[in-house]
């Protein structure tokens, strides 16, 4: 309670206030009675202190030292008998209490010092438990209400009306949960805008609440808002009152903080529900991928709860943040998977795209419902997956990138297409690549040799033309020109003199040298393969985009 209303008891009637009435407002949660010279080592903040001075009667200016001693300590003031000991208070520590805000009293002859201590603290104590038995109805009348099931927008709806003013919860990424009362949005907007700021010196501090004003650029009266922290396990949540009146309730702190307190608990079970719910779901997902279903009708029955069902194709969809030492979460206040899991649903539905997501270690599963009433192609996916990158990145400072499986027909491809989309997303981190879209494709021929060792695409190149590369360069690279225009044309022999601009002699010579040399025919099936795969083998090297290039380089040079 403050200072004045304690002052107010009949006991108090005779006192008077001799200095620093501006600090009448001081909190008072004890009273003190002690005459020790060294007093000030047993005081406490928000006490105060009835004393006859008895230590002090021969030494005033210990008086001054105490009082800003008191004062320094945030004690609630002094309250010194006189005419005993002390006949007066002295004029330096009135004026030095006016100075400091501090209170002085000057306490009567009657009653005695120990009734005073008596019944302020009888009273401290009534009122103490008065406010624990409010405490305690709020607690309860909260909880019923959550017991219920009327949700804690309930809650908020009774809070509103205790205080007066508009009450809202929000979530660690600033998103309003729930809202009672009416606030303007250009004051909301300032108010989340302010939020980051207010929970990071809440951290700082331990503090549980805080409160500030907005000042409106107008020079009207600002706003005042109370903040109340929610510590969750996973991330925190924030009570925010805007505009307190306090008319409807004898103690609007207690009402707040045990309102927070209730959600907090709410808050707490309904994520431990997602959490299992959504464990049931990665499971299921873990038992789809792996391939653990044996139709598709077992799994549309299984995955009915989650949105999948057959008639539909479906898109897979690989996302992951990007790896980044100098990450910067400034608009995310606490990073967490399933902070980003929420985000991304949030995103995914504002871009109105119909989809079921799951985790899968550190990844986030997306599987997109293609449906012919809103049928898109790939190039449609990847924008609105870039818009959901750029959202992310602007919004809350996470680098994400994606990777797109082809779309299927049938629930027993899903695997399938997951698998398609993990490997274009290891695709493009392989390339380097951060807040990228790959969309998976078969892999070219040449892609698949690049992934053999340098060796093994020498030695089979050499091995295929070795006789042919050791004639003379001029009859080499007509041997090795008609033999590739040869297999080019599918082996019409009129349509590779008419490329060469030679007689079909000519070929038809060149073609049965070719063939003595490296003993094998050019119209054999596995023999033509092995002359194609080792004709863009030599491309590739003579590009140098082979590990083999440097080898071949120290070679006479050839043309195909």
């Amino acid at each position: 309670m403050q200072l004045k209303e304690l002052l107010l008891l009949p006991v108090y009637r005779d006192v008077r206030i001799r200095a620093g009435e501006l600090g009448l407002e001081r909190q008072v949660k004890s009273v003190n009675m002690m005459d020790a010279p060294d007093i000030i080592h047993y005081l406490k903040p928000d006490e105060l202190l009835l004393t006859t001075a008895y230590a002090m009667r021969e030494q005033p200016d210990q008086l001054l030292l105490l009082i800003g001693q008191m004062a320094e300590a945030d004690c609630a003031g002094l309250g010194i008998k006189t005419k005993r000991f002390l006949k007066e208070i002295p004029k330096q520590a009135l004026e030095l209490a006016d100075a400091l805000h501090f209170p002085l009293i000057e306490l009567s002859l009657e009653p005695p010092l120990g009734e005073l201590l008596q019944e302020s603290l009888r009273y401290i104590m009534e009122k103490n438990n008065e406010e624990l038995r409010y405490a305690l109805k709020m607690h309860r009348d909260f909880s019923t209400i959550i017991m219920q099931g009327k949700g804690n927008e309930s809650i908020l709806r009774i809070l509103s009306d205790l205080v007066e003013g508009t009450v809202l919860l929000a979530d660690g990424q600033l998103q309003i949960l729930a809202q009672a009362g009416k606030v303007a949005d250009s004051v909301c907007r300032r108010m989340l805008a302010a939020l980051p700021e207010v929970a990071g010196s809440l951290e700082k501090t331990a503090a549980r609440s805080t409160c500030f004003s907005l000042f409106p650029a107008d020079g009207t009266e600002p706003d005042e808002v109370l903040v109340y922290a929610i510590e969750l396990s996973y991330q925190p949540a924030f009570l925010i009152v805007v505009n307190r009146k306090n008319s409807h309730s004898p103690y609007p702190d207690l009402a707040v903080e045990q309102a927070t307190n209730v959600i907090g608990f709410e808050l707490m079970k309904q994520q431990a529900l997602k959490e299992r719910s959504r464990r049931y779901k990665n499971e299921f997902f873990e038992d789809l991928i792996e391939g653990r279903f044996s139709s598709s009708a077992e799994i549309a029955a299984m995955g009915k709860r989650y949105g999948i069902m057959e008639g539909f194709s479906y898109w897979s969809i690989a996302g992951k943040t990007d790896e980044s030492p100098d990450r910067d979460l400034r608009g995310l206040l606490y990073s967490s998977r399933e902070a980003l899991y929420d985000i991304l649903k949030r995103t995914f539905n504002r871009h109105e795209l119909p989809c079921v997501m799951f985790n899968n270690k550190d990844l986030f599963v997306v599987l997109l419902k293609w449906e012919w009433q809103r049928p898109f192609t790939e190039k449609q996916l990847a924008d609105c997956l870039r818009d959901i990158q750029e959202e992310l990145y602007s919004c809350n400072s996470i680098s994400f990138s994606f990777g797109i499986g082809n779309p299927v027909d049938q629930l027993t491809h899903i695997p399938t297409a997951f698998n398609e989309a993990l490997e274009a997303l290891q695709d493009g981190y392989q390339s380097l690549q951060t807040r990228f879209i790959h969309a998976y494709r078969t892999r070219e021929a040449e892609e698949l040799l690049k992934m053999i060792p340098e060796g093994a695409l020498t030695d089979f190149y050499l091995e295929s033309f070795r006789a042919v590369l050791e004639e003379e360069p001029h009859e080499r690279d007509e041997l090795m020109a008609t033999a590739r225009v040869f297999l080019d044309t599918q082996g019409q022999i009129g349509e590779t003199a008419k490329r060469l601009f030679v007689h079909r002699n000519t070929v038809s010579y060149r073609l049965n040298k070719y063939e003595q040399l490296t003993r094998r025919s050019l119209r054999d099936s596995n023999d033509s393969l092995r002359f194609r795969i080792a004709f863009l083998i030599g491309e590739l090297l003579q590009e140098g985009q082979a590990p083999g290039a440097g080898k071949m380089k120290q070679k006479d040079s050839f043309r195909t």
